[in-house]
């Protein structure tokens, strides 16, 4: 290991992709090795996230960042009066780094990463599956570049969506009523209360019927309804408020970013939800009852969401919620990968993670935001991205 992580240092994409053909070559990998790769992977790719420029939500995050000696630690928590969590941090943070932006941002996007990695690896365990099969899942997600864009932009939110998604595998594959993890991700972004609240109902683990499925949406609709009248009333509670603030905000309801059709929201909507909806449909005919249908139907209702906000023009909530199909698709990705056998075999699953790479450098260096060049990008030693 200590080869390979000389090679990490020298060379991250070279070192990430030597391991990763070690890795694939043994008969029998302990998941310490997975994690390995999984690390590399979350530590280049946040190391990549730091180069983006200051714009959006992005720059408002650093300036945000940079004015934490003019507060206390409990006054710039409540100067925001929103998810203590992320700005607790945000002020701690600022010292441990020394006030380093680009080090605070590398570890906000290696964190949010690790805890995807966490998701997919313990599904993994569960699963038993193949070396391979891990290895190309790891690849998806991490070259996933609507992911790593969002990341880039909403960092509150991208951190939060990924513990979620931690905390939901904890509690239904390894069995763990981790609640610290809920209300970490809470404290960091309150858009996960929902999801974290469908995710924990008993029908979730389900393989639901046609029926079901319109009940549980109808209920979801209703407690959306009831949130928007009563928000007013809510709006003023500590930590929490803003969110139902927003809720009854109906204009924010319709609005819609620009940079979101700029990194490819809009364009590769249509695709994802196709490529997820036959993976949803091919497990769904073949698996019966189990504990993977909550990953299965947590992307089966997200999706039903975005068709419903599409259809009401509820641009805000689509792309909110869309986001969070980001997080969740890796673990429906591993899973259909487990259970079809054609994807299971070399050529698929090394034109996979080729695709993948590709289409991520591609538009690292073709969208609204800029990066350093692709070059750079593939060639940087680590060193560099911790001083620039």
């Amino acid at each position: 290991m200590l080869l390979f992580s000389l090679l990490f240092v020298w060379c991250p994409l070279f070192g990430i992709l030597a391991y990763a053909l070690y890795v694939s070559h043994q008969e029998e990998t302990a998941i310490k090795r997975f994690w390995g790769l999984a690390v590399m992977l979350a530590l280049y790719l946040g190391c990549l996230a730091v180069t983006k420029e200051r714009l959006g939500d992005f720059l408002e995050y650093s300036r945000l960042f940079a004015e934490v000696p003019k507060y206390n630690f409990f006054s710039y928590i409540m100067l925001f009066g929103k998810e203590p969590v992320y700005y607790g941090y945000t002020y701690l943070a600022y010292y441990l780094f020394f006030g380093n932006w680009n080090w605070f941002v590398i570890s906000i996007a290696t964190a949010n990463y690790l805890f995807l990695s966490y998701g997919l690896l313990k599904i993994a365990e569960y699963l038993h599956t193949s070396i391979n099969n891990v290895i190309v899942s790891l690849f998806f997600m991490a070259f996933f570049f609507q992911e790593f864009a969002a990341i880039g932009n909403m960092l509150r939110q991208g951190l939060a969506q990924s513990i979620t998604l931690a905390f939901l595998v904890r509690w239904y594959f390894c069995e763990k009523r981790s609640w610290w993890l809920a209300l970490l991700a809470v404290g960091i972004h309150t858009s996960c209360l929902p999801i974290l609240g469908v995710g924990l109902l008993p029908v979730i683990q389900r393989k639901m019927k046609g029926r079901t499925m319109l009940t549980l949406l109808v209920m979801i609709g209703l407690a959306a309804v009831f949130f928007f009248y009563v928000g007013g009333y809510l709006a003023h509670l500590p930590f929490i408020g803003y969110i139902f603030a927003r809720a009854t905000d109906y204009e924010r309801l319709l609005a819609t970013d620009s940079w979101q059709t700029e990194v490819g929201l809009q364009s590769s909507m249509i695709a994802l939800l196709l490529l997820l909806g036959g993976m949803i449909v091919y497990l769904y005919r073949k698996l019966e009852s189990s504990v993977l249908f909550v990953v299965i139907n947590l992307n089966l209702l997200l999706l039903l969401m975005m068709i419903v906000c599409h259809v009401g023009e509820m641009y805000y909530l689509l792309m909110r919620y869309f986001f969070y199909i980001y997080a969740f698709q890796n673990a429906l990705f591993l899973i259909f990968l487990h259970e079809n056998r054609f994807f299971q075999k070399t050529v698929p699953q090394l034109s996979i993670v080729v695709l993948m790479m590709v289409y991520f450098y591609y538009q690292f260096s073709h969208n609204i935001f800029s990066y350093i060049p692709v070059l750079e990008a593939l060639v940087y030693p680590l060193p560099v991205y911790f001083i620039i």
